[in-house]
């Protein structure tokens, strides 16, 4: 009969305890990663449905940038996607996918109120051609018309007169600015990976990529704004500083002929 000792017992108690902190570890990254992609899609009311067909996309383009000679059953192993979908995606041809509701909603809307009331604006309660109708029709079982009506308004994709409602913005992202920004803020974080990942696969110190932070859990919130103007006048002076050295190595070729290589700063406050 095989017995056990104290010291191998200790010695499985050890390597369980390292397996849960290390999956522990692993499950507070995936959530934070999630937080932050949540966070954008919220703010900049992007669709769900395009960000994960654009996820599963550029992992497949990834997978296969990384190894050209991998199959699509290896690309698919490596992904967790669907190998059916594989060619799509290496081809640049999405799997087509159902409609994003609300979209779907205001189209309807536009097309209704122009056929029908020769107008922008349409009847909002009652059972033929009207707004609420058209949104038991198309969210029918999933959301309810006020529901409806109420993220539209906030969106501020139409307008609630009461009786009838008036249709306002046929788009349902965003606006201008709010694209603008929202590439912005993508090409930051791109930004950002890329440093991560390249300073990971580089083992001399002295050959990675400035990744830097500072930080303290010992400042009183009361003195943040002063803190902030303290920071933004001291980055002021980095900036100008930085400016030159880049012009210093600038050569008299049209912009954008070589890739873009510079630095990044990035003040922050941790929130939930």
């Amino acid at each position: 009969m095989c017995m056990i000792t104290q010291i191998e017992k200790i010695k499985i108690m050890n390597t369980k305890e390292k397996i849960n902190e290390s999956q522990k570890l692993k499950k507070n990254a995936i959530n934070l990663l999630s937080k932050a992609i949540a966070k954008i899609i919220l703010k900049f009311r992007l669709s769900r449905t395009e960000i994960l067909n654009a996820l599963d996309e550029q992992l497949v383009l990834e997978a296969k940038k990384q190894d050209p000679d991998a199959t699509n059953v290896t690309i698919a192993i490596r992904t967790g996607i669907n190998r059916r979908y594989i060619p799509a995606y290496l081809k640049g041809e999405s799997p087509k996918t159902s409609p994003d509701k609300l979209a779907t909603i205001l189209e309807d809307l536009r097309w209704t109120a122009h056929r029908y009331y020769n107008s922008n604006k349409i009847t909002k309660v009652g059972h033929f051609r009207t707004f609420q109708s058209i949104c038991e029709q198309r969210a029918a079982g999933m959301l309810t018309y006020q529901a409806i009506l109420d993220e539209l308004v906030k969106r501020g994709n139409i307008k609630d007169l009461g009786h009838k409602v008036e249709i306002l913005e046929l788009r349902h992202t965003t606006f201008k600015d709010d694209i603008s920004y929202t590439n912005i803020t993508a090409k930051q974080i791109n930004r950002t990976v890329n440093t991560i990942i390249f300073n990971l696969d580089i083992n001399l110190s002295d050959e990675r990529r400035v990744q830097r932070t500072i930080y303290s859990s010992q400042i009183n919130p009361v003195n943040f704004n002063k803190l902030h103007t303290d920071i933004k006048s001291k980055i002021s002076e980095y900036n100008t500083d930085i400016t030159n050295l880049l012009l210093s190595y600038e050569e008299s070729v049209a912009i954008g002929t070589y890739p873009e290589y510079g630095v990044a700063f990035l003040e922050y406050q941790n929130e939930e």
